[in-house]
């Protein structure tokens, strides 16, 4: 069974990997996740396929995650469905 993560947070950028050249969000988190403290959501796109649509930085959304990796207080996640705060 995955693990299903609902968290609202704003986009603070959109970055790409040095190593790996894959593009990934940046979004604000301050707090804990299953133990570990959280300082930042690095947000992949869906394994199928880009993301829907374009995130834009500065703005709210809900997010609809599954999560990949936690190291170093970087919690990354894999989008499955999002939806923009107005």
């Amino acid at each position: 069974m995955q693990d299903l993560i609902l968290i609202i947070s704003r986009c603070l950028s959109l970055r790409s990997s040095p190593k790996t050249h894959k593009s990934f969000y940046c979004f604000h988190f301050k707090g804990f996740y299953a133990g570990e403290k959280i300082k930042i959501i690095h947000l992949f796109p869906p394994v199928y396929g880009p993301i829907q649509e374009q995130l834009i930085k500065g703005e709210d959304y809900l997010l609809w995650v599954k999560r990949k990796n936690v190291k170093a207080g970087v919690l990354e996640v894999e989008l499955i469905s999002c939806k923009k705060i107005i």
